[in-house]
């Protein structure tokens, strides 16, 4: 048997499902008896939801024309994706991309995750991980990300001159790392589900209703939660309201509609001139 004796300098994303332990107090159900017993139903939709996860994210079969360094690995509600940073670019634009899918997908079944992206000494094979990568990857997820988002620090695209180039340029094939991603107001850059994943040649959405599918899902999920009376849990929900209503805002301006409908894209042209915002408040 082979054994690695070096860290390799990789990219690694930590993402994890937030309100797992919520969701999993909700597949047991109490009897008349005052007895536990395990709802089938919901236990099966999880399970559903974690066999979606793991062929999204190739943990079980690589993903065609994807770097070889690539490695994916899954336990309980976390999932941890790592390449070589000496791969090119283009690993880490479908890395993003791979996010973003995932990110749209869940919130299908009303799941919301959040992420950490970061750079360092990493050992990831198909039976071990470990390094100070994965740790600083946890930690941005875990005390940096706070809101239902998947961020990554501005070092990262210093780490990588290549990376940097990606993120101030943007040409016409919709594929470049600022289609993806927006800066929020702590200056780390996020996978942005609102907005940026507006573009159909993205692949995420195949029509301009499937967009306003889901910002109508988002728009109840947020009304939802922001009923909440745990203050930490009202943030999180308040967050996303603020980006709903902010991306609402933009393309209610005239400039905006002009191009929507010079783009033909009238469908979306009248969802956004007449579309409310979220009011709700605690």
């Amino acid at each position: 048997m082979s054994e690695k004796k070096a860290y390799d300098d990789r990219v690694v994303a930590f993402i994890d499902i937030l309100g797992f332990e919520h969701i999993l107090n909700a597949t047991k159900i109490k009897t008349d008896q005052n007895q536990l017993i395990d709802d089938q139903y919901l236990i099966k939709d999880l399970y559903d939801v974690f066999m979606r996860i793991r062929d999204l994210m190739g943990v079980d079969e690589q993903v065609e024309g994807v770097a070889e360094s690539r490695q994916v690995t899954q336990f309980s509600d976390s999932i941890v994706i790592s390449f070589e940073i000496s791969d090119e670019p283009l690993e880490f634009k479908y890395l993003l991309g791979e996010l973003l899918h995932l990110t749209y997908e869940l919130l299908k079944s009303e799941i919301l995750i959040r992420g950490g992206i970061s750079y360092g000494s990493l050992i990831h094979t198909d039976k071990v991980l470990f390094g100070t990568a994965l740790v600083h990857a946890y930690m941005v997820e875990s005390k940096a990300a706070v809101s239902p988002r998947i961020i990554l620090p501005k070092s990262l695209f210093d780490k990588n001159n290549e990376y940097r180039k990606l993120l101030e340029y943007d040409d016409k094939s919709g594929r470049e790392i600022s289609n993806f991603l927006n800066k929020d107001e702590d200056d780390f850059y996020y996978i942005d589900y609102f907005d940026k994943c507006q573009k159909p040649e993205l692949g995420i959405f195949v029509s301009d209703n499937e967009y306003i599918d889901h910002l109508k899902r988002l728009k109840v999920l947020i009304i939802n939660g922001l009923r909440t009376n745990k203050p930490g849990l009202y943030s999180k929900y308040g967050w996303m309201k603020t980006k709903w209503n902010r991306t609402i805002l933009k393309y209610k301006t005239i400039d905006e509609c002009n191009i929507l409908l010079a783009d033909r894209r009238n469908d979306l042209a009248e969802y956004f001139s007449s579309e409310l915002l979220i009011e709700t408040s605690m």
